[in-house]
């Protein structure tokens, strides 16, 4: 890649940067950390940055990123240790996970049926002011934070929703998304959002009848702070310059960078 088109698209990217702000888009950061069981430490850390539409968000480790964006209906991953990137479309993810919900629609299985097909009761829990959704196979209890914006909660929701769908299509056999899909929704539409999601997987793993705890902690920012502007514009860099490769090779990692 030639010098001058990396500072053609380092050069776009600043002049998005400085341009009038748009009514449509909100420009916030939200800072996450996951947390397995009841382990101390993260599992994982991120940071997700919206800019004007466009939703980048920054693994820890390993050093990746993930940049969305509606507009083109498309997902690029930004490997930055190996320096290779990949573009996935929102179109494929989508008609990916269509297909698995028609066979799920013949499963004998009531998880499987749930899992695809989730119903929950909601209730708000009257000594947290938590948001409980209640099911025979999971339990999600959900802390949230007034948007006070509803471009910002909508915004949100639309990247939180194709994040779950990227993920799973990512991880063939992994937990669906739809019943995050309707928490979303529901958080949305109190245009909220979420701070803390507990999440309580109830069915049996093999032999193992312990449930699984998942928690997860959001602390939402609503501005960039200049170090945000200088990772956007490094991973527009990054995004004109690594070397672009198939899905499949891309996801080809060793074991001491694993996704």
């Amino acid at each position: 890649m030639s010098k001058t088109l990396i500072m053609t698209a380092a050069l776009g990217v600043m002049l998005a940067l400085c341009a009038p702000a748009t009514i449509l888009a909100a420009d916030f950061r939200v800072e996450n950390r996951v947390f397995v069981n009841s382990t101390k430490e993260p599992a994982a850390e991120s940071t997700t940055l919206f800019y004007r539409g466009t939703v980048y968000d920054f693994l820890a480790k390993p050093a990746e990123v993930t940049v969305f964006d509606p507009l083109e209906n498309r997902f690029v991953l930004l490997d930055v240790a190996r320096g290779m990137k990949t573009e996935l479309s929102t179109k494929t993810i989508d008609a990916t996970l269509v297909r698995l919900k028609r066979l799920a629609e013949n499963s004998k299985d009531p998880k499987v049926r749930f899992l695809y097909r989730p119903e929950f009761a909601q209730t708000i829990d009257p000594t947290t002011n938590e948001l409980v959704f209640e099911s025979d196979w999971m339990t999600y209890r959900v802390t949230t934070v007034a948007a006070d914006d509803a471009v910002l909660a909508r915004q949100y929701r639309q990247f939180s929703d194709a994040y779950a769908n990227l993920n799973m299509f990512l991880r063939p056999g992994s937990r669906p998304p739809y019943p995050r899909l309707i928490v979303s929704e529901v958080i949305e539409k109190r245009e909220e959002i979420p701070t803390g999601i507990l999440l309580v997987l109830k069915y049996q793993r093999g032999l193992d009848l312990r449930p699984e705890r998942l928690r997860s902690e959001h602390r939402l920012v609503k501005r960039l702070l200049e170090s945000d502007h200088d990772r956007i514009v490094a991973a527009g860099e990054q995004m004109a310059s690594f070397k672009a490769v198939a899905y499949r090779e891309y996801e080809n990692r060793s074991e001491e960078t694993p996704r």
